[in-house]
């Protein structure tokens, strides 16, 4: 069990560990599972004058692009998958050893988990921002010996009973439609 060192995702993950009667103190938190760093840019309205004359430059670079001080998303993907390789290869070991399946649960951001299922999707990572992420969405990766498999992508169905407004809102497919339609820049999140 792995998150990120933000506290709404500790405080998700402990929530998430308790419901399920999993041990909380075995949560293993790092800075390796933090959201992109947008630098000098952190908390500044997306309207400023610093991103809207970076905009050009966006486009150019796309995944290569970073904020002053910041990362760009190929950089997120390198720290993201570097620090969980070992994690995963360790889960297939003990479920070789076991002869059972081993999850590994991961508590963390949109933007990395875009990047992370990209890069077992093994699609072009300029594409990952198509990859819709709700806030405390399940995504489910099986990775076993033929190959990868995608089991579930934004699940946030477990929302819909406990937040009464959200079964309205999702039923609204057009108001949906509209937030996927937001420029790039609105994409953009702060910690």
């Amino acid at each position: 069990m792995l998150s990120s060192t933000a506290i709404r995702t500790i405080q998700t993950a402990r929530t998430a560990l308790e419901t399920m009667n999993l041990d909380v103190s075995k949560l293993i938190v790092t800075p390796e599972l933090l959201e992109q760093s947008q630098g000098q840019w952190e908390g500044l309205d997306r309207k400023s004058p610093h991103i809207l004359e970076a905009i050009d430059e966006m486009r150019r670079l796309q995944i290569e692009f970073c904020a002053p001080e910041g990362e760009s998303l190929r950089m997120v993907q390198k720290r993201a998958i570097t620090y969980l390789e070992p994690h995963i290869e360790r889960a297939k070991e003990q479920s070789i050893i076991e002869d059972r399946e081993v999850s590994l649960v991961i508590f963390t951001h949109g933007g990395l988990l875009q990047s992370v299922l990209q890069y077992y999707l093994q699609s072009k990572l300029c594409d990952a921002w198509l990859i819709q992420q709700h806030n405390t969405a399940i995504n489910e990766i099986l990775l076993n010996e033929n190959g990868v498999s995608l089991v579930k992508v934004n699940d946030y169905g477990h929302l819909i009973f406990s937040i009464p407004d959200l079964a309205t809102a999702s039923s609204s497919s057009a108001d949906s439609n509209e937030e996927l339609k937001k420029p790039v820049l609105e994409s953009f999140q702060k910690e």
